[in-house]
This record gives C-alpha cells, structure tokens and sequence, in this order.
C-alpha cells in the first residue's frame, strides 16, 4: 500500500464518517423539542460527531498495517475519546457565545446567525484538533500528536468554517448538512496527510511477502517492527520475526534501527547491525520481511 493509498484511504474514512453521521443528526434536530435545553442539544450532536468520527480515525492505522485486533482497539478508544471531544468542543463554543457574544454581536439577530455560526466553528475546530490527534495519544508519540494538532486544526477550522456556514445559509437542510459534514471530514484527513508528510523522516517500504508494496511512514521517535499487533509496523505472516523484532528511531536529526532483543537478527545491506544509521537506498531486513528505507513520492 503506497503512501498516497493511504491518504486516500483517509480521506475515504473522512468522507465515510459525513455519511455515518448524516442521518444520526438529522434524527437529532427532528427531535430537538425534546431536549431539555439547547445546550444539551448541541451537546448531543457534538458527541454523535466525535463519536462517529472518532471512531473511524481511531481505526485508520490498524487498517492500513493490516491488523484487525489493532484496528478493533483504536476504534473503541477512538469513539469514546471522540465523543467527549466533541462534548468538549460544543461546550468551548457555547461559552465563548456566552462571554463574547454581547460584546462581538450586539443584536438578538445576529447572535443568533452570525454568533451562533463562530461557536459552531469554534465547536468543530476544536473537536476535529482532538479527532486527529487520537493515534498520537493511543501511540504516545510527541510527534503523531504535533501532527494531528495541527492538521486537525487547520482542517477543524476551515471544514468548521464551512459546516457552520451552510447551516446558516440553509437552516434544517440536510443536503447543506450533508454537504457541509463531507466538507469537514475530507479536509481533517487531507491536512493531516499534508502535515504527516511535512514531519515524516522517511519511509519504510516492504520489498517482499504478503504485505509487499507497503509503505510506513517513520514519523514516531520511536516506531516499532513485530508480529505483535502492538506493534507500529505489524508483520503477521513473516518467518522467523518475534513479537517485537526491531526499533527504528529519530536522533539528533537521523534514523536509526536496533534490534529489540539480542536473538532478534536485524540485517541492514545484509550487515548484522547494533545501533545503525539508516540512510535512502538502504535494505533493512528483520527476519524474513525486507525493507527499503527512502524518500517515495
């Protein structure tokens, strides 16, 4: 799977989300009179949001490794992290309604249009900046979170900007509804692909058995290689690779690879190596899987 697949698949989760959560939203304002106030009615569709959502990202890296069990665990973590990102976020719009509200927009009307339309976007801003930074969470990595903050802020704030924009311009319309949901999630999958690939510090692509052709992006300051599903790169059906092979790692501006334990044989340009520096062009072998480590367009 070349990287460019995988932002497509992304993207595809993006939009998959706007067509999961279409339907949900629009039974929820079918049935706004029966929520107590609007607070709890914007905090319903800010769940629904993250949690949809949420649990589509937080299953894109156990796809594309190709691992069902990883995939299974980032979607649970992320349809709970989700929802009360999106609870979060609709809260942060609401009290910035309430504080800046009568100051920003002085009449009853345009608090209503205007002000309600900036504290939606403040609302999904934020809960697509929490939505894209699930797998750095999950992962514990300093940098999938730098990643996803800042690709989910940009996407947050401009998909958010569009969303809230078509439920002004067309109030209950659930085509501008759909619409505007696409318009959210394709721009949260593409910028975070875009900054994925400002930060990555090479890729890895494996060169043969059933997994050939895949790219993994070296982004973590520590990115692991096993047969584990734990593991970042999850080599299931590669003779002769243990439950976690070897460690690829960032220091001082370069990647290196070691091997995770001192019977885990790990060949790089067919050397058995220590702590070693990788470079473009090098062939990096952990048992029987082979890598080859560069910059791919």
């Amino acid at each position: 799977m070349s990287l460019t697949f995988k932002r497509g698949i992304m993207t595809a989760l993006g939009i998959l989300g706007a067509l999961m959560l279409w339907p949900v939203l629009l039974t929820i304002q079918r049935v706004q009179a029966a929520f107590p106030s609007y607070l709890t009615f914007t905090l319903a569709q800010g769940a629904c949001l993250g949690l949809v959502f949420g649990a589509l990202f937080g299953s894109f890296e156990g796809i594309v490794v190709s691992s069902r069990k990883k995939a299974f665990r980032g979607s649970g973590f992320g349809a709970l992290f989700g929802a009360a990102s999106g609870a979060l976020g609709v809260l942060a719009g609401q009290l910035f309604l309430f504080l800046a509200g009568g100051a920003l927009f002085r009449t009853n009307s345009s608090r209503l249009g205007p002000g309600l339309a900036a504290a939606n976007g403040i609302a999904w801003a934020i809960a697509g900046t929490f939505l894209t930074m699930i797998e750095g969470i999950r992962a514990r990595s300093s940098r999938k979170l730098l990643v996803g903050f800042l690709g989910g802020l940009a996407g947050g704030l401009a998909g958010g900007a569009i969303l809230s924009t078509l439920q002004v311009l067309a109030p209950g319309g659930r085509w501008s509804l759909l619409a505007g949901l696409a318009a959210f999630g394709f721009l949260l999958a593409l910028f975070y692909s875009l900054f994925e690939n400002r930060f990555q510090a090479g890729t890895l692509k494996l060169l043969n058995g059933p997994l050939k052709g895949k790219e993994y992006p070296v982004l973590s300051r520590t990115t692991t290689i096993g047969s584990d599903a734990a593991c970042d790169i999850v080599l299931a059906g590669y003779p002769g690779v243990r439950s976690v092979h070897a460690k690829v790692f960032l220091e001082k501006g370069k990647v290196y690879v070691r091997p995770a334990g001192p019977d885990a044989g790990v060949l790089v340009n067919d050397e058995p190596c220590g702590d070693s520096a990788l470079r473009p062009e090098d062939v990096l072998a952990a048992g029987k899987a082979k890598f080859l480590y560069g910059y791919f367009a």
